[in-house]
């Protein structure tokens, strides 16, 4: 066994010791979905990074660097970009809600069962982040120990549905506070060595094609389309939304959203280069996807390379166990409490048992997609095109009602699905549809029913006071 493999033996055992730490320190619901929203800004930040830096934004920004240069970065550029926008305009709107999930905010200011049909869909967009996250984390055991990808998916997942699923999110802020170092360290050791392998900065530049240093290098309707679904997607993400109701209070929520976004669009850039030198220095890999591992496993001696692996991991984990988590508390909090009406130590237990069961099902959807862009554009394209539009008109026009946050709710979901299967996954159509059909019918028939009643308004004046 060498040294490598002992080392992420290692991480791999500190992330389940997190997880039995954090078990004696829970107690409640509240400890177990966002960490009784204890956290100050020092912990918050780098726990909201690593939330953000996932499979998508790291291996995806990688990999598609690697076909097109510093603009394929625009992945994690528009999650960058979003999170600093949700810091800016409404982080602090979010941490004064105290609310579990978006679905519960959606209910606050509707009403009427909107809650159930918003919960679906975010719990979908929540589980396909967690499948990008663990194919990503199967690619690099792959590389690392020679399995096939289905072992690698198996075994990653297996010790993140662990650590997660008896620490809750307790558990996920220990180990997103080290993955979050772990991951700088790993990234600001990879970029130096591959430069020096490369021969020099001047060596790289003269290897590749001159618009691998554009951001222009995809086409037009690529980055519409990252735009549509990325940025927008990210501002109402569960697992981003989670995140933010950690905070300790509206300040820190606003701060910390906007020094993560800033965060991560440095991660972004250092993606880039990192796929620039993976193609100057590996160009004949078989498959993109397997730009960054092989980067590391080239340029990195032993010893070093497994802790850098371990930090790539790090970014991986921290989302999968944060995503998990969130379509658990989804599908406990909005579509099963309200119909048992749960007690607070049955509420815990089922919240475990679903995360148990969100995790074996993102296990069998990993090996069964096995892309990772298939699962990050698919999961982007239900989120931003059935529920931002409703969301946004939550927090920010006073005439929606829940008749027409339903209705869109419904139909772009049907557009959604019917522009994936004629358009795929990536096609900007596919959101773009989706988006359009939402707003259209959120606007007519809120409208038409005059707007909202004052009733329906009580309990979300009431939070916003």
């Amino acid at each position: 066994m060498n040294i490598d493999v002992v080392i992420v033996i290692g991480y791999f055992a500190m992330m389940l010791l997190c997880g039995f730490i954090a078990m004696r320190k829970l107690t409640t619901t509240a400890d177990y979905l966002v960490a009784d929203r204890n956290l100050p800004f020092w912990v918050f930040f780098p726990c909201l990074s690593t939330v953000i830096l996932g499979g998508g934004s790291t291996f995806g920004s990688a990999s598609q660097s690697y076909q097109f240069g510093m603009s394929g970065a625009w992945i994690t550029l528009m999650f960058g970009l979003g999170v600093v926008t949700v810091g800016l305009a409404f982080a602090g709107k979010l941490a004064k809600l105290k609310v579990f999930t978006l679905s519960e905010m959606l209910e606050r200011r509707y009403a009427h069962g909107t809650r159930y049909v918003s919960a679906i869909i975010a719990s979908i967009y929540a589980t396909l982040i967690s499948v990008v996250q663990i194919i990503a984390l199967g690619t690099i055991l792959k590389a690392l120990l020679g399995w096939d990808l289905s072992t690698g998916i198996i075994v990653g997942g297996m010790v993140t549905m662990v650590y997660t699923l008896i620490g809750g999110m307790i558990a996920i802020t220990i180990t997103d506070f080290i993955q979050f170092i772990l991951m700088t360290l790993g990234v600001a050791l990879l970029i130096p060595a591959g430069i020096d392998a490369a021969g020099g900065m001047a060596a790289v530049t003269a290897a590749v094609p001159e618009e691998f240093f554009s951001l222009t290098n995809i086409s037009a309707t690529r980055v519409l389309g990252l735009f549509l679904s990325l940025y927008l997607g990210i501002m109402i993400g569960q697992d981003i939304w989670q995140r933010i109701f950690t905070a300790k209070n509206e300040k820190v929520a606003r701060n910390g959203s906007i020094s993560a976004g800033l965060y991560s669009i440095g991660w972004g850039a250092a993606m880039g280069l990192c796929g620039i030198l993976a193609f100057v220095l590996l160009p004949d890999l078989d498959s993109p996807q397997d730009a960054l591992p092989a980067l590391v496993m080239k340029v990195m001696p032993a010893g070093l390379s497994g802790l850098v692996l371990a930090a790539l991991m790090s970014a991986l984990m921290s989302t999968v166990s944060s995503t998990v988590l969130a379509s658990a508390t989804l599908i406990s909090n909005d579509l099963l409490k309200p119909l048992f009406g749960f007690n607070e130590k049955k509420e815990l237990a089922v919240s475990r048992c679903i995360t148990a069961l969100v995790s074996v099902l993102v296990i069998i959807l990993s090996i069964s997609i096995g892309d990772v862009f298939i699962a990050l554009d698919t999961a982007y394209a239900y989120l931003s095109g059935c529920l931002f539009v409703p969301i946004m008109a939550a927090l920010f026009w006073k005439k929606a009602t829940w008749q027409g946050a339903i209705s869109s709710i419904i139909i772009s979901a049907i557009i959604v699905s019917a522009s994936l299967v004629s358009y795929g996954a990536a096609a900007a159509e596919t959101v773009i549809f989706g988006l359009l059909s939402s707003a259209v019918v959120m606007g007519v028939v809120s409208l038409v029913m005059g707007g909202p009643k004052a009733s329906d308004l009580v309990e979300w004046e009431r939070d916003r006071s």
